[in-house]
């Protein structure tokens, strides 16, 4: 089984509970979180701040890195899952982007964790470009909204 990594906007609190409870369904369909994104690419989450990284070097800002962004667990279970609400100034930094951004965005952030894990890495994967465009709309949403990203991860 391999690591999943997710992402839902929404009320904190609803999400934690259905996390927790598996339920991830009402989760993606839009019933109880009003966006998710799926970046289970086979990827681990530090290579989410790569994507970070390559994010701000095209907007050409100082990168907000995911992982130190994660403030507050809402759901999960101790060494199994977890579900953080992300800070604005990372989900700000992943709206400045257009979705039309994402296949460059891509190929960039994926070339750079082939370079850096040394592993041959498929740079331009459609499934990886749908992927980080369903987070950039996903983030744009979260501001539009004036709702709380949530990250998790599960095993």
């Amino acid at each position: 089984m391999s690591l999943q990594l997710e992402f839902y906007t929404g009320d904190p609190e609803e999400i934690g509970r259905a996390f927790t409870a598996v339920e991830l369904e009402p989760l993606r369909d839009g019933t109880l979180a009003h966006s998710y994104a799926d970046l289970s690419l086979h990827i681990s989450p530090t290579d989410l701040d790569i994507l970070s990284e390559q994010a701000a070097a095209l907007l050409g800002t100082p990168p907000v890195l995911l992982l130190d962004s994660l403030e507050r667990s809402v759901g999960g279970t101790p060494d199994e899952s977890d579900a953080s609400t992300v800070s604005p100034q990372w989900v700000a930094s992943i709206a400045a982007l257009t979705p039309d951004s994402a296949p460059e965005l891509t190929h960039l952030w994926l070339g750079a964790v082939a370079a850096e894990s040394d592993d041959e890495v498929v740079t331009d994967s459609p499934d990886a470009v749908a992927a980080v465009s369903s987070l950039i709309r996903l983030c744009r949403e979260s501001i539009s909204r004036g709702t709380p990203v949530i990250f998790a991860w599960y095993l």
